[in-house]
Formats: structure tokens, sequence, C-alpha cells
């Protein structure tokens, strides 16, 4: 099982500094029965992964791992961070996520997915309100096509593409957006109404649970049966 690890640093071998401290144990997974009923694929996934405990310095995390259909390691590192994490409103689904798995710092040998080139994904301390930086690229391309912006108040980014694309939801619609000034996915519409190439609609995916769990379908097909 701790070979895992060592498919993981090889893969992602920006991860690990040479001066880092780094302990790996035997981990163990609980979910409980709300995670359960709330992502039933997640839950199919995460209960046919190896999991060990990785500390690096005086950060925490879970190293989860599967095989894929041609005999590889892949997996996600996930961050565990601690109850006085700095507080941003999430949805209850988000948070029973965190509370069961973790967010997802690195992932490796993966499949096409939600997890592509991202820098996390559900890391609570990393999420913030609104369109942060792409505020006045927004603002400057509405008022260009002369169309009224969005209220972003209420849209929190929960994955954050390595491109400065952002995945978000609405705290009070649980709608999921994608919100990406260049790019080249097929699963994804413009949204109607809004200028091109800021927000866009996931196709498939109308809330936080169900990008869950497409994501964990995703995975689920490229590990073997």
């Amino acid at each position: 099982m701790f070979s895992d690890f060592e498919d993981f640093k090889s893969e992602i071998s920006f991860f690990i500094k040479r001066n880092d401290k780094i302990d790996v144990t035997t981990g163990e997974l609980t979910l409980n029965k709300d995670f359960e009923k709330t992502f039933p694929s997640l839950n199919k996934l995460m209960n046919k992964a190896r999991v060990l405990n990785v500390k690096i310095n005086s950060l925490d995390y879970k190293l989860y791992s599967w095989t894929t259909s041609d005999g590889r390691s892949c997996g996600w590192l996930c961050k565990i961070e601690p109850v006085n994490v700095p507080q941003i409103e999430v949805l209850p689904e988000h948070q029973l996520l965190l509370d069961n798995i973790g967010g997802i710092k690195e992932s490796y040998n993966e499949p096409y997915s939600f997890t592509n080139n991202q820098n996390f994904l559900f890391i609570k301390s990393k999420c913030h309100c609104g369109a942060e930086y792409w505020t006045e690229y927004y603002e400057e391309m509405c008022e260009e096509e002369k169309v009224t912006p969005m209220n972003v108040e209420n849209l929190i980014s929960f994955a954050d593409e390595a491109n400065g694309g952002k995945t978000l939801y609405d705290l009070n619609t649980k709608q999921v957006y994608l919100f990406s000034h260049d790019h080249a996915f097929d699963y994804v519409t413009f949204m109607p109404g809004q200028p091109e190439y800021t927000f866009h609609y996931i196709n498939g995916v109308n809330n936080f649970v169900d990008y869950v769990e497409t994501l964990s379908k995703q995975w689920e097909e490229h590990i073997e049966s």
C-alpha cells in the first residue's frame, strides 16, 4: 500500500520538496450515513479506495488510491483541514464532503475528468466568494455587450483551474457554473444572456451533488472492476 505514495511522488514530482518532513501511515476511511445517502456514486468509489495518512510538515492529508484498468496506481491527495480553518459559508453538501474525505489538492494518473488541470477542488480554505480577479473583466464584457451582470455575491468558487477558470455554485439556488475566459472543453454550454467566455453551464450538472457524482463516475470508469 505504501507503494501508492511512491507512485504519487513519482507522478506529482513537484509537490514534495527536498526538506519536507514526511510521515506516512496506514489510514482508515469512515463514511457516515448522510454521506452515503447524498453521494451514492462517490460512496461506492471511496469504499474501493486504499487509504494512507500523509503528514507533510504540519499539514494533514489522506491519499486515496485505486488501480486503473491497465494496472497503474491512481488517486487523490486530499487535504484534511482543522475545524478552525478560516470560515466561509459553503453548502451543507459541500461541508458533508469535507467532513468525510477532505478536499482534493492533487490527483495522479487521472482520467479525462473534472480533476484535470485543477489547482484544487473543494478545499474550504481555498474557496472564495464572487468572481474574484475576474470581476473587472466580467463587468467590462457585460458593458461591451450591453447585458446585465449576474449577481455574483452569492457565488462560491470551489474548484480552481490552472489557467484561471473557476467552478462555482450559488448558495441560494445551488446552481453550478464554470467561469472561464478561454477553454477547449466540450462539456460546457455558454450561458444564455451572458457574454461568451464568461459564465457557462456544465452539461448534465445542475448542482453541487451532480458535480461530485459526475466526477465520481468519471473515476469509477477509470479503475478496474
